[in-house]
């Protein structure tokens, strides 16, 4: 398993993270209590299969820092790469950076890196033309970051025609192998993809073949399960 300071040491020498099992933690009470549909958990899934990273284990928790935290250490402690999504807005219910600095046994801290970001992003030039200046309690908020985090810049996101993307461009937030993601999905998918193409270094490639067919399962299960037994290493199944 990949180490946090293994993590550190990679990004410091400009290397790839190493990685070939990832977890993913899904923060937001909306997520529980059904008022929105997660879909970051697919994209997520993608993601990782695309690069050689095999997802081993999702897990949706509420905004509840001592839920958070202990979740974080069970994941870091267990997988080459955590993901979380979720819980970094600027609201009193977005505790998520304050878990992941509870996680590594630090403290939030004022990033001056953050800060500029966020000004140049949402409050200078190139951002709308009718936005408004942000409250500085908002700014002040997102930019805590836990002591010793890393901002990596990824490329932009291409646009459905292969151009750059004109949406803003976040910087991607890095505490040993966790990296801390936005929950809205747009944000997620690009910000995973990102990460896994220019961040990542995955295993074996998986390979993948599918069959349609017209017979019900229940007639296909004594054949499955006998490839299956014969074949340990490949994984069979129907997805019925």
């Amino acid at each position: 398993k990949v180490s946090a300071a293994a993590a550190e040491a990679a990004a410091e020498a400009g290397e790839l993270l190493a990685a070939k099992t990832a977890a993913l933690l899904v923060v937001g009470d909306e997520i529980l209590s059904g008022a929105i549909a997660d879909v970051n958990i697919q994209a997520a899934a993608a993601a990782l299969r695309a690069g050689a990273v095999s997802l081993r284990r999702v897990t949706v928790v509420g905004d509840d820092l001592a839920e958070i935290e202990a979740e974080l250490r069970l994941l870091a402690a267990t997988h080459d790469l955590v993901i979380t999504s979720g819980g970094v807005g600027p609201t009193c219910d977005d505790v998520t950076l304050k878990a992941v600095a509870a996680a590594f046994g630090t403290q939030l801290a004022p990033s001056d890196a953050m800060r500029g970001a966020i000004r140049e992003r949402l409050s200078g030039e190139g951002s709308p033309s009718d936005a408004r200046p942000l409250a500085d309690e908002v700014v002040d908020k997102m930019s805590l970051l836990p002591a010793g985090a890393r901002l990596r810049d990824l490329p932009p996101a291409p646009s459905a025609r292969g151009e750059a993307s004109g949406a803003v461009q976040w910087p991607l937030l890095q505490v040993g192998h966790v990296f801390v993601l936005p929950g809205v999905p747009a944000f997620f998918a690009a910000k995973v993809n990102g990460l896994v193409a220019h961040l990542v270094s995955g295993g074996a490639p998986v390979l993948k073949r599918s069959a349609s067919l017209s017979t019900p399962e229940v007639e296909l299960a004594p054949l499955i399960n006998r490839l299956a037994a014969t074949h340990p290493a490949v994984k069979l199944g129907s997805p019925a």
